[in-house]
């Protein structure tokens, strides 16, 4: 009969195997984490403590003698929302936040445009060598962002498209004024009148110049690509620029616009051009909806308040959305137009989003679809 050993000569083998197993997995993890096409950066105390290769490939390896801070590679512009969800995940408000980032490479200090990484970032709390810590994911999505942006360009030079018969009027017209104030100045002249009637034309003059100047003006700017550049605004301001730039193209298409706009309200923080692109985007498209519709064609756009939110409203009395198609309206390429590339509303969706807001698809009081965008307020803020 054999004997049973001691107690702790029993234990001995289970737990030498379970010291084995441990280490096989922290290989393991070693090893993916190694070897991962994604970047991964572990933080202590906002400093980066370890990167994995993906991630000095982008940033180079931890410096000796001296840890990184988190926001040393950081756009200036995205420095406040990246502060925001460090707080928020290490005070627990958030679990496993994500957002887009500019990240400057190394060797870029001043950050030149041309340079800037965009990159998705994944952030989670995690146990590191006994303390909390941040593990902080990262994939290089720079390319997906320029195809983007050129599809940004692309739409707004589509929207251009369909309102350029109102630029066009809108240019013909002080156009045609210099030409008759021309020939009323050379007349002047020839009869030796009084210089006050000269002055008076050139005057008359001048100011079709700048009509001219303005509407150029608000084209260029419209159309020049660009970062987003957030600020306080009255959003009442990119509204009223969309419909001036699409005004005579609707009223020629015999569209009545409705408009119910209060001439009080809070600030919030925007970029003015991409809204503007976004409001154009969707007067042009419920243009479209109704353009072989037999029915009054109406535009209506409110502006209202919705809790902390705001709340802008663009319907139309076209034939609207059939609610199989709301959930893919938003998609990219996805279009029931011939002559779409089907990525207006999903920019318009995407801009919205990273306004930190949201853009809805419904029915709309005439009839036809409303398009709906809610932006987030901050009653009392100004810009710095």
């Amino acid at each position: 009969m054999a004997r049973k050993k001691p107690a702790h000569q029993r234990e001995k083998a289970p737990t030498r195997h379970a010291h084995e197993v441990l280490r096989k997995s922290g290989q393991y993890f070693r090893e993916l984490v190694e070897h991962s096409l994604t970047g991964i950066s572990i933080l202590q105390d906002g400093k980066v403590i370890y990167r994995n290769p993906e991630q000095q490939r982008m940033f180079g390896p931890l410096p000796q003698g001296g840890e990184p801070g988190l926001y040393d590679n950081i756009h200036p512009d995205d420095i406040a929302a990246v502060k925001k969800l460090y707080a928020d995940l290490t005070a627990g408000r958030v679990e496993h936040p994500g957002m887009v980032v500019r990240f400057l490479p190394r060797g870029s200090p001043d950050g030149g445009e041309r340079d800037v990484r965009w990159l998705h970032c994944r952030a989670s709390i995690i146990k590191y060598e006994g303390s909390d810590a941040v593990l902080l994911n990262m994939m290089d999505v720079t390319v997906a962002r320029e195809l983007e942006h050129v599809l940004a360009i692309q739409d707004r030079m589509t929207s251009l498209g369909h309102v350029a018969a109102g630029i066009a009027h809108e240019i013909r017209n002080p156009l045609s004024g210099i030409t008759i104030y021309l020939h009323a100045l050379r007349k002047i002249i020839a009869e030796n009148r009084d210089a006050q009637q000269a002055f008076a034309v050139i005057d008359k003059m001048c100011d079709a110049s700048r009509r001219i100047e303005a509407v150029i003006k608000r084209v260029m700017d419209f159309s020049r690509p660009g970062e987003p550049k957030f600020a306080f605004i009255d959003i009442r301001i990119p509204i009223e620029e969309a419909l001036s730039l699409s005004e005579v193209t609707l009223r020629k298409s015999g569209i009545l616009v409705q408009t119910d706009i209060p001439d009080e309200i809070p600030p919030c923080r925007a970029d003015s051009q991409l809204i503007e692109q976004v409001m154009l985007n969707l007067i042009t498209n419920a243009a479209e909806a109704m353009k072989d519709s037999d029915r009054p064609k109406k535009i209506s756009i409110s502006l209202s308040l919705d809790g902390n939110r705001l709340k802008i409203s663009v319907g139309d009395s076209g034939p609207g959305v059939a609610p199989a198609r709301r959930d893919k309206i938003f998609d990219p390429f996805y279009t029931t137009k011939s002559r779409s590339t089907g990525i207006g509303l999903s920019l318009s969706h995407r801009i919205i989003m990273d306004h930190g807001g949201g853009l809805t698809v419904g029915t709309s009081p005439l009839g036809g679809a409303e398009f709906a965008i809610f932006l987030p307020m901050q009653q009392g803020a100004r810009e710095s």
